[in-house]
């Protein structure tokens, strides 16, 4: 009885909200519609240190945990002047998410530790040519 009474109370509820159950069996379940966002940063130009810091495992972790975007180095080192073998690309991080945003945020923030080594390489550069320890007269 308390199953019925229980129904009836529902059943003036939704006569109260106008609410139309859905038949259940009848709608197909929604196809999820997979996304991939990718994009690629070449970092093959850059100086080595500049590279070395965000191919290193701990930098490519860090933004991956941070961004939520899985980031993958590919390609291989051609020296300035020279063109990549047949097949071969320059060096770069190929960047991939299911989120747009996370593609966004892990490129900037490779972005970001990019500029912090070319200023670090920069001002070390000024530094040796001020403190040079002999003077030429």
């Amino acid at each position: 009885m308390a199953k019925t009474v229980a129904e009836q109370l529902a059943a003036k509820l939704n006569t109260r909200l106008n609410y139309q159950p859905r038949d259940e069996s009848a709608s197909e379940p929604a196809e999820e519609v997979f996304r991939k966002y990718e994009t690629e940063l070449e970092i093959n130009d850059f100086p080595q240190q500049a590279r070395w810091r965000v191919t290193s495992k701990e930098a490519l972790a860090l933004i991956s945990e941070y961004s939520e975007a899985g980031i993958t180095v590919r390609g291989t080192y051609v020296p300035p002047g020279k063109t990549p073998p047949e097949g071969e690309r320059k060096l770069y991080l190929a960047i991939e998410s299911s989120q747009e945003l996370a593609v966004a945020k892990a490129k900037s923030e490779i972005t970001r530790l990019i500029k912090e080594e070319l200023l670090k390489l920069q001002t070390s550069a000024h530094h040796m040519i001020n403190k040079a320890r002999y003077k030429v007269i």
